[in-house]
């Protein structure tokens, strides 16, 4: 079960996959294509960031995920939201969405390609 913390309209939640980390990388860079107003912004060796796009009820998140290598060949992941106006206090569930979003594709074709 994926646990995701709110606070403040930022969002958070860590799980592990058993793949390594490029291949993460690389799964989480060709669904964000495909998931509807999520684009990428950069990447780097183990990061990610992604933006969704605003709606009538969102100006929009920016969406960082942090790849870290485990012992046993997996990776650790780590997904962090932030609306894209600082000042945002709520962002109506737009980041537990998208997190949830990202655990889907991450984890629906867990077995390596």
């Amino acid at each position: 079960m994926l646990e995701i913390h709110t606070r403040w309209s930022r969002s958070s939640a860590r799980f592990s996959l058993p793949l390594a980390p490029d291949t993460v990388k690389d799964r989480l860079v060709a669904a964000a294509e495909d998931i509807r107003g999520m684009r990428v912004r950069y990447v780097t060796a183990r990061r990610v960031v992604l933006m969704s796009s605003p709606s009538w009820t969102t100006w929009g998140d920016l969406i960082t995920v942090e790849l870290d290598a485990q012992e046993d060949g997996g990776t650790s992941v780590e997904v962090r939201t932030a609306p894209s106006l600082r000042l945002s206090f709520s962002d109506w569930g737009q980041g537990a969405k998208d997190i949830h979003l990202i655990h889907e594709a991450l984890t629906s074709h867990q077995l390596p390609r």
